[in-house]
């Protein structure tokens, strides 16, 4: 790979890891560490393969054609719809997510480092507003704030992880209780960890249609690093937090699942303040990178659908309808971190995997010129696409208790 390919791949790579992977002990404590590696390697095959068979049909359209006008071609205007409303309804709901899960990590924060209290609600209009604030000065703005974030992060996470090892408990790990049942619940939080199809148009346009076995070699390798860090991520938390007990991830289940609570419980069993320390510098600026790249991505999702301009007016009215739904939500379901990531994976299940099968169907149908054919059958179109409705049907049975949640 040249350095121009390296970059496109870490770029991959970083729309993956944010603050979602934080929901993963959380969802996963009833499971078991190892039925979480393969559910977690399973889930990375089948969003890389759906990224394949997208990167087919953006190849077969002109470059820098997003998949809105691709749907349109395909599909027609209700095609077209769908996947406008999905994505801003993604959005919407990794926003809802991301304020809820920051009111939690925040307040947990500022109790421990500045003896300071402070209520959810008032923590999470002050983070909505510093955020909006960054968005509405410029993109520039954004961008600077998140190059220098998520590089202190990468920094931060791999000095947790050699800090960490020494205060893991292996018996934490290995338990009888361990439950496959528990799947259902946790796969729609795990395939909004591996949602990257929406920046498959973009590096079509960055790399060059001419270059197909590279732009697959990006989009695997891309994937294949945050799988790493997840695992490396769940066996770092679940090793250090009981599964059952008073001070235990059964407690942090039973009070929300918080990614605050989580931290406190964690203090109990790592005689080190340092390592709390950056477990929770990790996770609040893992929040506000991932806010503040979604909700840049809804702003102008936003600007396009409804016609806005640049100028002030237009963007104030922008900034309104991209934060204040999402924010009032957060003050009336403040435990929302977890059911909110869930309610995402029904949208990102529809761009990333039942849109790729469909459209792969159809354009397959025409006659189009194959720059990239990525090796699938009827029979293989049939299995993801009803991996894709068992994704959202889990969900649905989730948000309505019909199915075995960890408490």
């Amino acid at each position: 790979m040249n350095v121009k390919s390296i970059g496109a791949t870490l770029l991959i790579s970083g729309t993956m890891l944010g603050a979602g992977m934080l929901a993963l002990p959380l969802i996963s404590a009833g499971l078991g560490i190892y039925n979480t590696i393969l559910l977690l390697a399973f889930l990375w095959a089948t969003m890389t393969y759906t990224g394949l068979m997208l990167l087919e049909i953006c190849l077969n359209y002109p470059e820098g054609t997003g998949l809105e006008a691709i749907a349109y071609d395909l599909f027609g205007k209700s095609g077209k719809w769908v996947i406008n409303i999905s994505l801003l309804l993604l959005l919407y709901a990794l926003s809802c997510a991301y304020i809820a899960g920051a009111s939690s990590i925040y307040k947990n924060d500022f109790s421990d480092y500045f003896n300071i209290t402070l209520p959810s609600h008032t923590i999470a209009i002050i983070f909505t507003l510093i955020i909006a604030t960054i968005v509405f000065i410029s993109t520039k703005a954004v961008d600077i704030a998140n190059r220098v974030l998520f590089t202190s992060n990468i920094v931060i996470f791999f000095i947790l992880v050699i800090t960490i090892i020494p205060y893991l408990h292996g018996h934490f790990l290995v338990s009888h209780h361990d439950s496959v049942k528990y799947a259902f619940a946790a796969i729609p939080v795990f395939i909004t960890a591996f949602g990257f199809h929406g920046s498959v148009p973009s590096m079509v346009k960055y790399i060059g249609r001419d270059k197909p076995k590279t732009l697959r070699n990006i989009f695997v390798a891309g994937g294949l690093i945050p799988l790493i860090v997840y695992i490396i991520w769940e066996i770092s938390m679940l090793g250090s937090l009981p599964r059952f007990g008073n001070h235990s991830f059964q407690y942090v289940a039973q009070h929300g699942s918080s990614v605050g609570v989580m931290l406190q419980q964690m203090q109990i069993f790592i005689q080190n303040n340092n390592i709390i320390y950056l477990i929770g510098a990790f996770s609040s600026i893992a929040m506000f990178t991932s806010y503040l790249c979604v909700s840049l991505g809804l702003f102008d999702s936003l600007a396009s659908t409804f016609k806005r301009g640049n100028n002030t007016t237009d963007r104030l009215m922008t900034a309104v309808l991209c934060y204040l739904p999402p924010l009032v939500f957060t003050l009336v379901y403040p435990n929302g971190f977890v059911p909110a990531l869930g309610a995402a994976a029904i949208f990102l299940t529809i761009l990333a995997i039942l849109f790729p099968v469909l459209a792969l169907r159809k354009l397959r149908g025409k006659q189009h010129q194959i720059e990239y054919n990525v090796a699938t059958n009827n029979m293989a179109l049939f299995v993801v696409g009803f991996i894709g409705l068992q994704v959202i049907i889990n969900q649905i049975l989730t948000l309505n208790n019909a199915v075995p949640i960890f408490n």
